[in-house]
């Protein structure tokens, strides 16, 4: 009975946050799309768009890491309270260009009562790694609900 508790309420705060997150201008300009939303496996993508380009033709950096920190935080917050970036680290090991989309994916290795940990793998439409990196959260007082 337990788990379906949790269950029905991690689907509570995942409507939540999803309407807060489409409601956001960066994540909006960004154009992240989020595909699984849970708290210990979130998947979203954002596409290859021009706006989004380094000067070389490849998602630039920087939209990457936003779009990581993005999708583990959101992930994060399904634990039930807001949460802030503590740190973040993200090993760029190829282009992300000839890709319709990049696929980010967030896996939760700790909810702590404090800290939340997740590791963050983007990959492309074929399914290779791009980059991968971890997170940390500050769990914050805040209830999302």
């Amino acid at each position: 009975m337990a788990d379906i508790e949790e269950e029905v309420k991690e689907q509570k705060l995942a409507e939540i946050m999803q309407e807060a997150l489409v409601k956001n201008s960066y994540v909006k300009f960004l154009g992240i799309e989020f595909m699984e939303f849970r708290c210990k496996h979130t998947v979203a993508r954002i596409p290859y768009k021009e706006q989004l380009l380094n000067p070389y033709g490849m998602l630039h950096g920087g939209s990457l890491y936003s779009a990581a920190d993005i999708v583990a935080g959101a992930a994060a917050c399904l634990g039930g309270h807001y949460v802030t970036t503590v740190s973040g680290s993200l090993n760029f090991m190829l282009p992300a260009d000839h890709t319709e989309y990049v696929y980010c994916e967030a896996d939760q290795l700790r909810l702590g009562k404090h800290l939340a940990v997740y590791e963050v793998k983007l990959k492309n439409d074929q399914g290779t790694v791009l980059d991968s990196g971890e997170f940390t959260f500050f769990i914050t007082e805040h209830d999302v609900v």
